[in-house]
């Protein structure tokens, strides 16, 4: 790969973002699919000039910029196409969600997956997530692609399945159900995007919500079942009033963590999936980025607007309880949520799949503020009031 970019560098305008082009790439591959919503081409656009601008992508970076792209068109124009056929599917009641919301690295994906294991709740697989439309005829291969794909990147970057384990069955965030649309924060942890960041932060979140919604719909109307939707993106935590505009009556679960070991590895996540696409990651200028960036923001907003929720409508998750006593955790969503109740079917498959987690090999995700620039000392004063009221001494 290091000789690939090499050459690439020779090179720096080959397969240099192109929104236009990427559009008509996915509709070459789609013909019969119609016109991308304009809500999309505007997104794509801003995030190409973002690209050009200042991710500093390698040759893997243009390459795979590219390929996701069009992929990511195409599968837009896919979702449009079956919504612009089946216009009712815009009408269909989804079942109740619960929203797992936090910081990144707070413990939500260990918690996402567990409470994933009742048959009650009705999650996203990763192949499903990935492409959210089934094949009009043939055999259904989306999770054969999705696992081509994530072999490819395991090639790439083999320790990175230390930092976010991905599998096409797992149960996965709603993320790529947000960037089928080109309208998610997700791309910031890819490339180094200031401009696509600001842009998104002043653009109505009801946009890429409202298309949000249709898509589980469309996901609910093809393969239906659970009694509630249990969704999670690290992104969702930016946008809780949008998602409580959208629906009023959902639940939340609010993950918590040590702020000096959430950034660290938040730091570490973002850094090692830059270095993927561009060789100019600076460690302490993403220190910087994070510290002076929306992560900050969003956990104050939603500290916030906590306090004005009903008692019953959100619960607070400590990570070192989840990891000190999961099936003890999990009891305590229930009972707090209400309506939710936790069967001894759920609670047996649980234990089951802790047991299975348990006994298969475990990756140690390493990673200190140290080499980012930042002191936890710091860190733990700027967020003493939040690290008082949870308790969070520990990792």
């Amino acid at each position: 790969m290091r000789s690939l970019n090499a050459v690439g560098r020779l090179a720096p305008r080959w397969l240099e973002p192109a929104a236009q082009g990427w559009w008509q790439a996915a509709r070459k591959r789609e013909p019969d699919a119609g016109e991308p919503a304009k809500e999309a081409v505007e997104a794509l656009d801003v995030l190409v000039h973002s690209l050009k601008e200042s991710a500093a992508l390698n040759l893997l970076g243009r390459f795979s910029a590219q390929d996701d792209s069009v992929r990511l068109a195409r599968t837009h124009l896919r979702v449009e196409r079956v919504l612009d056929e089946n216009p009712s599917i815009r009408d269909e009641e989804i079942p109740p969600p619960v929203f797992i919301i936090g910081w990144p690295r707070t413990g939500s994906t260990a918690l996402h997956t567990l409470l994933a294991a009742d048959p009650a709740s009705r999650t996203i697989p990763y192949w499903e997530s990935f492409d959210p439309v089934p094949p009009r005829t043939g055999p259904d291969r989306r999770a054969e692609k999705l696992e081509r794909m994530l072999a490819q990147l395991e090639r790439i970057s083999p320790d990175y399945h230390a930092i976010h384990p991905m599998a096409p069955d797992m149960t996965e965030e709603c993320v790529a159900l947000f960037m089928n649309h080109f309208r998610t924060l997700q791309f910031d942890f890819q490339y180094r995007i200031p401009g696509y960041v600001d842009w998104m932060l002043g653009q109505d979140a009801r946009i890429a919500y409202s298309a949000y919604h249709d898509s589980l719909r469309l996901i609910h109307h093809f393969r239906p079942g659970g009694e509630r939707f249990l969704l999670k993106d690290p992104t969702h935590l930016i946008h809780i009033e949008t998602i409580l505009q959208e629906w009023p009556d959902a639940k939340i679960i609010f993950t918590h963590r040590d702020p000096v070991f959430a950034i660290s590895s938040l730091c570490s996540l973002q850094a090692h999936t830059r270095a993927i696409f561009s060789d100019d990651v600076d460690s302490i200028a993403i220190g910087e980025e994070i510290m002076a960036g929306h992560w900050p923001r969003a956990l104050d907003a939603a500290l916030a607007l906590r306090e004005r929720l009903p008692r019953e409508q959100l619960v607070d998750i400590r990570h070192g309880d989840l990891l000190r006593d999961p099936i003890r955790t999990v009891e305590s969503i229930y009972d707090r949520l209400g309506e939710i109740t936790l069967g001894d079917d759920a609670r047996a498959a649980m234990r089951r799949f802790l047991d299975e987690e348990a006994a298969k090999p475990s990756s140690v995700h390493d990673h200190s503020l140290a080499g980012f620039g930042l002191h936890p000392e710091a860190i733990r004063e700027r967020w003493k009031g939040y690290c008082e009221t949870f308790d969070l001494g520990s990792a």
